[in-house]
């Protein structure tokens, strides 16, 4: 019996218990970035070519990355009214 053995209370050559494997989550496509065709285009909204998550790396129309551009934009405006919120109390 090693010292690992021991520390975790392990007894013989019983192996460790098995984890259960973990739940699997949906990503929220919160950190998505938008890709051009060219380096022309670069900065122009109406010529994004699509929008990547950059936690799963799927990729969204330039339709669907608007969509989670704009639910960024209302958490952010909503966090920013509940900090005043808080410093005004």
């Amino acid at each position: 019996m090693g010292f690992l053995d021991r520390l975790f209370g392990r007894k013989g050559n019983k192996a460790a218990p098995a984890e259960e494997p973990a739940a699997e989550v949906e990503c929220p496509h919160t950190a998505v970035t938008a890709r051009w065709d060219s380096a022309a285009d670069m900065g122009k909204t109406e010529l994004v070519s699509a929008y990547v998550c950059e936690s799963c790396h799927a990729t969204f129309s330039r339709e669907e990355g608007a969509v989670f551009i704009a639910a960024a934009v209302e958490r952010l405006r909503v966090s920013e009214e509940s900090r005043q919120d808080r410093m005004r109390q």
